[in-house]
Formats: structure tokens, sequence, C-alpha cells
């Protein structure tokens, strides 16, 4: 099949959902977003909502709540943005797509009790014990034994400090480079296997950073776009494709890149300077994957038939 052929049907960055904010945290603001749309949505559409209901003047309450105290560092606020993404997640099941203006979340009377038991849950679930053990934190044998010589090496027997301290430095690493290069390979990775889908890291220099051969699909990440890089962009897609026979190509960016430096990007794609090249951000990605396999899809069957798997 030829690269430039119409029917691959090319997913586009611009039709692949919803704001977002509705797909996932990056930080408090995307909670207050959507906290305060769905409090919008509420008072304002009363042919889905009853604004008299139990259930609506507890979600009203604890909005105004968090709006009189602020959302920054506020753990209620995460805990009902937390809540509202999965029941977004139930509609789109439900639904294929949705739109809060149309489709009504079902809500439950008293939001108090609600944000309680998901704090507990998250928080102190496994730990309702009279004292926290290393054993309760480590079972492995090995790596306990490391633990206890760091947190008497580093922190002086304290366990609470020692752990404070691996946290800090995870907050660290998350904002380096190589550290954020390697995040967006795992959520492809991790989004790749939960659809069963085999795939080859390749981190090769003038290669995608994974491929699928199943799909025919080359990934490549990037955290960050300057102009001086788009020539060698193109020609490491270029490559996949001589190399590799790729059908389709993608490039994964982190969810907070500025819509300047996204949109930069994807003049790489608008000007079709790659066949079948789509440049989209990471919480996407699962909705490209689902595409491209419904596109895929006879040549999957006729494979899984005959007992093979294009490698």
């Amino acid at each position: 099949m030829a690269l430039n052929d119409k029917r691959l049907s090319r997913p586009s960055a611009s039709n692949l959902g919803v704001p977002i904010y509705h797909r996932r945290r990056r930080d408090w603001h995307d909670d207050q977003k959507l906290i305060v749309e769905l409090a919008e949505v509420i008072k304002g559409n009363s042919n889905l909502y009853d604004i008299n209901s139990e259930a609506s003047q507890s979600f009203l309450k604890k909005t105004s709540e968090m709006q009189t105290v602020g959302f920054q560092e506020n753990a209620d606020a995460m805990l009902l943005a937390i809540w509202i993404r999965e029941s977004l997640v139930k509609l789109s099941n439900k639904h294929g797509n949705y739109d809060l203006r149309v489709h009504k979340i079902e809500m439950p009377n008293d939001f108090d009790a609600l944000l309680s038991q998901r704090d507990n849950h998250m928080t102190k679930a496994g730990f309702n014990r009279p004292t926290l053990s290393l054993s309760t934190l480590f079972p492995d044998r090995k790596l306990r034994g490391f633990a206890l010589e760091r947190i008497q090496v580093l922190h002086r027997g304290d366990i609470v400090e020692y752990l404070s301290s691996l946290i800090s430095r995870e907050k660290d690493s998350l904002l380096g480079y190589s550290a954020t290069i390697m995040d967006l390979i795992h959520i492809c990775q991790h989004k790749l296997k939960t659809r069963n889908i085999p795939s080859i890291s390749r981190f090769c220099t003038d290669e995608c950073d994974i491929w699928v051969p199943s799909l025919k699909l080359g990934i490549d990440v990037r955290n960050a776009w300057n102009q001086e890089s788009e020539e060698n962009l193109i020609n490491l897609l270029h490559t996949t494709i001589n190399k590799l026979k790729a059908e389709y190509l993608a490039i994964v960016c982190p969810d907070d890149l500025s819509d300047l430096a996204f949109h930069a990007l994807r003049e790489i794609e608008r000007n079709s300077a790659v066949s079948n090249l789509s440049i989209i951000r990471a919480g996407d990605f699962g909705k490209y994957l689902d595409r491209i396999i419904e596109i895929r899809l006879p040549d999957l069957k006729r494979f899984k038939k005959a007992g093979e798997i294009p490698l």
C-alpha cells in the first residue's frame, strides 16, 4: 500500500476529543477548570440537573468552599477532580464520546462523604496498623535491607524522612530532560501493553524511539521543540520509513508542552513534509492507537488467523 494512499486515514491531533484538562491533570489549574466547568453546567442546564436537588446542592456547596480557600494544594479539589474524570471516562465508554451539556454525570447526594471516603482509601489503605514497619513497605528482603542501610546512614533511622527524601528526588528528576523523555516512552509503552500490542524500543539516533511491527507504526517522543531541530526530525522520520517500511508515524509530546511549541511542531504535519505523520499529546495517544488499530484491523485479523505476528 502506498504511503500517500488516502485510505490510511491518518488520525489528526485536531480531532482527538475533549480538552486536555478533562483527560489528565497537569497541575491544579486543570482541576479548577474542570470543577468550575461542571458547576456552570449544573447551574445553567435545568434539562439535565435539578439545581435544587440534594446532589446538585452538595456539589455546588463544595465547589464554593474550594473557590473560597483556593484550588492550589487543595487535596479536596484534587480528589473531586479525580472523581469527575472517572465519571467522564464512564460517559465516554457509554456514548463513544460525550458533551457535558448533553450527557449527565450521575452524582452522589453527599460530596463531603465521597471525598472523605476517597481520602481514607487513598492515604490509609494498607496502613491501618499500630505501627508502620519496614516489612510492610518493603516486602522484598533484599530491597528492605538496602532501605534499612540507607535509612540508618543518611537519615538517622527516620523512615519518614527517608520516604520524604525519595519523593523529593523523584520530583526533581521528573523535571529533568532525560527523565521526561523516559516518562513519555513509558507512557507510550504502557498504552501499547494495555492493548496487548508488542513493541520494540529502538533507541537508535536515526530511528524512532518505539517500533510497533503489527501496526507498522513508528513512535518518537519530544518534550521540547525548536525550529533548528526540524531538519533532523524529518530525516529521522524518513529513515524510519525507509528502513522499517513504516506506514504510520507519531510524534508524542507532553500534555503540558506549551501551545506555541506544540503548534510550531505540528507545522511539519500540516505541511505534509512526512507522509502519514500525526503529532499528538500524550493524553491523546490511547485514542490515536485505537484509530490505527481500527484502520489496520483487517490485516491484524489476517496475521492472527495465519498464526503470524509481523516483526
